[in-house]
Parts: structure tokens; sequence; C-alpha cells
């Protein structure tokens, strides 16, 4: 998403005004409720002394009370977001707020008190002497820092609940970006062209090799069984991606024969780490369709995979022509939207999952086409998935470099 986009500008500066307004409308609903409750309360007491105070008078204190915090509870709030109780810093800002509640408390206190004394109708009926007023200062500012704190835990849960919407939503969004990846996988290797050229392939192999036909029959039904298996995950291993895309690749060697040459450089050690699903398929599809398809002779498809200062990088690199643009004179994301909706549907993917900690770059590559890389956080497959994340490699993997 750009933020300098005017519409996006805007967007924000309505999301944050509603948020304000609706902050605004929340302390003033719960102070208004405090100061009902007080009333009432102060006005049974007051009423129940036949020789107090009248009631009235009790009430108007209460409400003047209220209004008085309701005017610093955003300030109180501002505190919050200023100094958050997070884990990383909980002590040193729950020191900070203990400190903000003893002062805002008494400044609070020293205001009502003021406030008492010089409005006629509030007054008390004896003389507020200095004596009197640190007393009542001393004696009620523990209430004073207790109602500071009521505000931050409110503000606290407001926040966790806030995170936890938009971790829900999150999800939401991650999940319909897999299932949009997992269908715009299948449509377009599903397209009635690419049928028809596998199946011509598989056709005329019949009639030279009925074994090689058949084991393309078979790829071909492991192919789309893959494409519908481990739907709901995000991520999985990279040596089950691998595994995914080698079937993949069997139906395009088939079309390309001796056209299309495959090489992998991969690190061993990287296949039990988390990439996300279907990531390489689309990658894959677009170097075979915009690189060696356009070379009369074919070409080189290579895919690497290496870890290097705990990122994971991960180039998928192919003969053909350049890019027409320079990367280096316009944004990456407009090369990538160039490519279609794969490339696209991708770096969405991608952005969601890892957000600022990835990168995703198309340039030309050295050896003459053009390369994707993509840098991710490397983190193994949890324990309890460790087994079930093994493919079966046979012995195309069992080298840090194959050609086929």
């Amino acid at each position: 998403m750009n933020l300098f986009n005017p519409h996006t500008v805007v967007a924000w500066k309505l999301r944050l005004r509603q948020s304000g307004l609706s902050m605004m409308w929340l302390i003033t609903f719960f102070w208004v409720m405090m100061a009902a409750v007080s009333s009432f309360q102060t006005y049974y007491f007051f009423s129940m002394m036949p020789s107090g105070p009248p009631a009235s008078r009790a009430v108007y204190l209460a409400s003047l009370y209220s209004l008085l915090w309701a005017l610093v509870t955003p300030l109180v709030f501002l505190l919050a977001r200023i100094f958050p109780i997070e884990r990383n810093s909980i002590w040193k800002n729950i020191s900070l707020h203990l400190l903000f509640s003893i002062v805002l408390g008494l400044i609070v206190r020293v205001v009502f008190l003021l406030l008492q004394v010089s409005i006629p109708g509030l007054r008390p009926y004896k003389p507020m002497t200095m004596e009197r007023a640190t007393s009542d200062i001393v004696n009620t500012l523990d209430y004073q820092a207790m109602v500071y704190w009521v505000m931050l835990a409110i503000h606290q849960a407001a926040l966790y609940y806030r995170k936890y919407q938009e971790g829900k939503l999150r999800s939401s969004q991650l999940e319909t970006q897999l299932v949009q990846a997992q269908l715009s996988g299948l449509r377009m290797q599903l397209q009635p062209h690419f049928l028809f050229n596998t199946l011509h392939a598989i056709n005329s192999l019949m009639y030279e090799n009925k074994d090689r036909a058949s084991e393309m029959i078979v790829r071909l039904s492991e192919f789309l069984r893959l494409s519908l298996d481990n739907t709901g995950e995000q991520e999985v291993a990279l040596g089950r991606e691998i595994d995914f895309i080698e079937r993949y690749l069997e139906i395009e060697r088939a079309r390309f024969e001796e056209r299309l040459n495959v090489e992998y450089q991969l690190d061993p050690a990287a296949f039990d780490y988390l990439v996300p699903n279907l990531l390489l398929q689309p990658l894959v599809e677009n170097a075979i369709k915009h690189g060696i398809a356009r070379i009369a002779g074919g070409g080189v498809l290579r895919i690497s995979v290496n870890i290097r200062n705990e990122s994971l990088l991960i180039c998928v690199a192919n003969s053909g022509p350049f890019l027409s643009s320079d990367p280096l004179r316009g944004p990456n994301e407009n090369l990538i939207a160039k490519c279609g909706i794969g490339l696209t549907n991708s770096s969405a993917r991608l952005k969601a999952l890892y957000g600022e900690a990835h990168t995703f770059e198309l340039r030309n590559w050295h050896e003459g086409g053009v390369e994707a890389l993509i840098s991710i956080p490397a983190r193994l497959v949890p324990p309890d998935e460790f087994v079930n994340s093994m493919p079966d490699r046979g012995e195309t993997f069992t080298h840090e470099s194959t050609n086929r």
C-alpha cells in the first residue's frame, strides 16, 4: 500500500477522526455514568443525615469531581500511548505511570479544592485552612492514584481488544490471499491451452514411449492433487514446496523437452525452513512463459535457496530477454505488477506475512535473462510438524546442484 497516495492519506485522516470522536464519546459516557452513580450515593448518604449539608451540594461536588477527571482522561490516554506497558519496557513504564498517577492525582485534588472554595454554592461551612487542605489531599491521594490506574487499565484493555481484532482481520486477509493464490495457481495451470498441450504431449508419448506417457499421466495427477493439498496452510517447509514445483516442472519438461534445462542450487539445511505456500509456482511459471518460451533453442531455469544472516534467500532465474525497463529507474512494484496476477499476489502475500522484514525484486540476470529474488526471515518448521514436512526427495535433491 502506498502511504503517500492521496486516497490513502484521506482514508487515514478519516479513520483517525472517527477514532477520536469515538474516544471522546466513550470518555463522556463513562464519566457521566460515574457522576450519576457518585451523585446518587452522596445524595442518599447526606439525605440520611439530619444535620448534614444539603444533599444538592453533594451532587454538585460529585459532578464537579467527575468533570475534572473527564478533562484529564485524554491526557492519561496520551501518556498510555507514549509509554505503553509492553514486555520490553514494562517495569520502566510502570514506574513512570506510578509517578504520573501521583502527580495528576495531586493536581486534580488541588484544582477541585480551589474550585470548591471559589464557587459560592460549593464553599464548605468551615474555613478551608492549609492544614485541612493538606489533610484532604493526603487522605485522598490513594483514591486519586487509583482513578488514574483505572483509566490506564481501560486504555490497555481497549488497546488489546483492538490488536485482537486487527489480528483476526489480518488472519482473515491472509487466509483469503492464500485461497486466491491457490485458485490463481490452478487457474493459470488449468487453462484450456495448458491442458491441451499437456495431453497432446502425453498422446505423442503413447506411440514413442508408453512407460514415459504413463509416468506423465501420474505426474499430472500428482500435480493436481498437490495443488489442492495443504488447504489453509500459510507456510510450508521448503522441501514440500520444492517437491510440489518438481511435479509442475515434470509437466513442463514434457512440453519443452530439451529446451528446458532446470538447475538447482539448494542449501540442504534450507529444506526444513518455512516458506509461503505456493511461493515458487508463479515465479517458475512466469520464468518459463516470459523467458524460456521465447527462445527458440530453449534456456536455463535455475532455482537457488540459501541461508544468510538469519534470512532465507530464494532466487528463480531464467534465460531469455532482459527487462524492458531498468529496475534502478523506477519502483520494483511496477515491474512486478506488469508480470501478471501471479507475481502481484505473491508480492501482496509476502507483505502481509512478513511486512518490512522481506524483500522481493525483479532484475536482469548477469547470465542473460531475468531473476526474481526474495528474502524472508529464516524460521524452522515447528518440531511437532517436522515429520509431516519431509517430502520424498529421492535422488533429485541429494546434491546442492542438479542439472536435469
